[in-house]
């Protein structure tokens, strides 16, 4: 699981409010008592400078090392921290505000980050006629499914979310023509985030831009990287058919079934659950996962599975692979069929578990901090 570091304190202080207003469960360990013991907390407080916890469960005494750091998880919000120092009494922890959050990256597609050092842009036209303007500005960020600028309050006053941009130059890039985006997102773009001052300006926007088209490929190559990477666009889930579905439309097709099987319904919705555990395999072991599982059992346990996962079993697969893959999850099988090859596959991960071939768990992401 990749995650991000957010340092501002105004997002940092709004995504602990809402935590604390919708009272989300908390999680809490220390690395050397994790396998033994967590606990389960909530926000009381969320202050500028303090914020308190009340745990749910007892805290044997001594179970918690003060000269350890804690972690703190939130799993409905996808984030996590650690604070080296904190104070419990009588079931309240309480510590300072957090500086930095750690964040699950949602996005589907990876974006390459630039630095103000790179000297890479865009430039980009919008507006019609007399009203039209034209900038070359800093690229923060790019991928071949969008990208995103920084530039001065004043250049970009005219510009609004939901406004059509064309994209005509990229540094370092090579596009076959014009490219046409939409704009997705507009918000303050703060200096500590990576750009140097260019004008006496004291606040700075940040524009996100998704393609109306995916670009075919992009580089990138970074004053902190002397390795030139390369991006290219995934064509695996553009084909025509069925290549998975929405979480809406999942919960739907399960409900639909449970109308007329109650108990096949439950079975699949928790097998649904436990096959999502397959995007925590990091490359190497989706590499030995696709040379030895079963490929008809694996299309048909997912028929019922979410787009986002099929993406990203499919990321680092050949493109042939990927055709015929999608083949064979387009054949439709009735729910008793996709129940039997969903506890065959699941079956097939719990042994690899067991090996230590696999390790698919939702808080491995904790050594990153």
């Amino acid at each position: 699981m990749k995650m991000w570091s957010l340092f501002s304190h105004v997002k940092i202080k709004e995504a602990l409010d809402k935590a604390l207003d919708s009272k989300f469960e908390l999680t809490l360990w220390q690395h050397s008592t994790q396998q033994m013991f967590q606990y389960k907390a909530f926000f009381t407080e969320v202050g500028e400078s303090n914020c308190t916890v009340q745990i749910l469960d007892r805290v044997e005494e001594g179970s918690l090392n003060f000269n350890e750091e804690l972690y703190i998880h939130c799993p409905k919000l996808d984030f996590i921290f650690k604070r080296d120092k904190f104070k419990f009494d009588t079931g309240e922890l309480s510590f300072k505000t957090p500086s930095e959050l750690m964040v699950k990256e949602r996005r589907r597609i990876e974006r390459f980050r630039f630095r103000y050092q790179d000297f890479k842009s865009v430039s980009f036209t919008y507006g019609q006629g007399e009203d039209q303007q034209r900038h070359t500005l800093n690229l923060i960020d790019l991928s071949t499914a969008g990208l995103s600028f920084v530039g001065t309050t004043q250049e970009l006053k005219d510009i609004e979310e939901g406004d059509i941009v064309l994209v005509t130059h990229i540094t370092d890039q090579e596009l076959e023509g014009d490219c046409s985006g939409v704009v997705r997102s507009k918000v303050r773009f703060e200096e500590k985030e990576g750009l140097k001052e260019r004008t006496n300006q004291t606040q700075n926007i940040r524009v996100g831009i998704e393609f109306d088209e995916a670009i075919e490929s992009v580089s990138f190559k970074s004053v902190k990287s002397i390795v030139e990477r390369t991006q290219k666009r995934t064509k695996g889930l553009e084909v025509d058919g069925f290549n998975g579905m929405s979480d809406t439309e999942q919960l739907r097709a399960i409900r639909k079934i449970g109308e007329e099987n109650k108990p096949l319904a439950n079975h699949l919705l928790e097998n649904t659950e436990n096959l999502y555990r397959l995007r925590y395999l990091t490359s190497e072991m989706k590499q030995r996962f696709w040379m030895e599982v079963n490929q008809d059992l694996l299309a048909a346990a997912l028929r019922l599975s979410t787009k986002e996962l099929i993406y990203d079993l499919l990321g680092d697969v050949t493109e042939n692979m990927r055709d015929e893959f999608l083949a064979k999850l387009n054949e439709p099988k009735p729910p008793s069929a996709i129940d039997k090859a969903q506890r065959q596959i699941i079956d097939f991960i719990h042994k690899k578990e067991r090996e230590g071939v696999f390790v698919l768990s939702a808080k491995s992401f904790v050594k990153y901090v």
